[in-house]
């Protein structure tokens, strides 16, 4: 928070709700997943950026790790293992973390014009 707070920026994650049904998981890691309060975790984020007066969004996680941030392009086989990221149009590669992360940011950028948008007055 002290960072976003001192550099004025704002804080992007993803939505956290039904992740536990998204996640695909080796059975001996389902119990660890199972015990961490991820709808907690979000609301605790939320709080903590209100109080620090921070922007916090949280922004649809569909295809972020799939799609291409450089070209757009989304296929699960841009996505070659578990580590990495591969656009198989356009090229671009990395670790797959990052991409997912660039990927939440703009979708952050995105949703805060709608959310800082002006409401019209009533006609």
């Amino acid at each position: 928070m002290s960072v976003a707070q001192r550099t004025g920026r704002g804080i992007a994650v993803e939505q956290l709700d039904g992740i536990r049904d998204r996640a695909r998981l080796r059975r001996d890691q389902r119990g660890t997943l199972s015990s961490w309060p991820f709808h907690q975790l979000g609301q605790h984020l939320a709080y903590k950026a209100r109080r620090a007066g921070v922007p916090f969004v949280e922004v649809d996680p569909a295809y972020t790790s799939q799609r291409c941030p450089r070209c757009g392009h989304t296929e699960r086989a841009n996505r070659p293992d578990r580590d990495r990221f591969s656009c198989r149009r356009c090229g671009l590669a990395g670790p797959a973390d990052h991409v997912a992360g660039v990927n939440v940011c703009n979708r952050a950028r995105s949703a805060w014009v709608f959310v800082t948008a002006p409401v019209p007055a009533p006609a």
